[in-house]
């Protein structure tokens, strides 16, 4: 999902989700590059979150807190800017 700055794509994907979340790291709010890939398995009665460990490339069973708090630590970890 591709869009300027705060004309809601976040909020888009939470409805898409079923579930809201905020990945919010100091001032930057979720500007940044953040991948999502959701899966819709009809028989799951609630929804489960996965990250994928950067040092072993498997993924791994977090709940959302968890997850929000590893997207917000990775946003922190690449700095104020996104631009080169």
């Amino acid at each position: 999902l591709v869009g300027k700055q705060s004309v809601g794509k976040s909020r888009l994907i939470e409805a898409f989700a079923g579930e809201t979340f905020n990945f919010i790291s100091g001032t930057l709010g979720s500007r940044r590059p953040t991948v999502l890939e959701f899966r819709n398995i009809s028989s799951a009665r609630s929804s489960r979150w996965f990250v994928r460990d950067r040092k072993t490339n498997q993924w791994q069973e977090h709940p959302i807190e968890q997850v929000m708090v590893l997207v917000g630590a990775a946003h922190e970890e690449l700095g104020e800017s996104v631009s080169p």
